[in-house]
């Protein structure tokens, strides 16, 4: 099926690559919408995170082609580690390029507000419509139901 004839909210099977592919460019654009901070690298958003089917697959990709290892806590190793996110090293997030949704909407909208900039960058219609987009993609993916994170299921 060629990316013309694909209607959105058609599922599509994820083991074709060009479906993925498709997927991760829509991922970007969606991403794209969202605006930036000037992050001051306080850490105080940086905590155990999830991430959807979609942003997985990016993730996996991003640590493979960087020779960056996958990484899971338990419960003890955040508290260990001051509840910061694993992917947090030398103050610095390692997987910042490819970043989940949840981290890109830190300091931007009124649920997730950052010491720095109180104030939301974006409307609660903007983020409607954000919601609305990333759970088209989900839906599409057949990935309603499927979430990863930092942290193991099972310590």
């Amino acid at each position: 099926m060629n990316k013309s004839s694909k209607k959105q909210g058609t599922p599509i099977k994820t083991n074709d690559q060009k479906d993925i592919e498709d997927m991760l460019c829509r991922l970007k654009r969606l991403y794209e919408k969202i605006p930036s901070i000037e992050c001051r690298h306080c850490h105080a958003c940086s905590s155990p995170i999830f991430w959807f089917y979609p942003e997985e697959i990016n993730i996996r990709r991003y640590l493979k082609q960087n020779d960056l290892q996958y990484i899971t806590w338990t419960q003890e190793e955040f508290k260990h580690h001051k509840m910061q996110c694993p992917y947090l090293i030398e103050k610095r997030c390692s997987i910042y390029p490819v970043r989940p949704l949840v981290c890109r909407l830190q300091g931007i909208i009124e649920e997730l507000p950052c010491t720095f900039f109180p104030t939301p960058l974006i409307s609660q219609e903007e983020v409607k419509q954000i919601k609305e987009e990333m759970n088209q993609i989900l839906v599409d993916m057949n990935s309603l139901d499927k979430t990863y994170g930092t942290r193991k299921i099972f310590d």
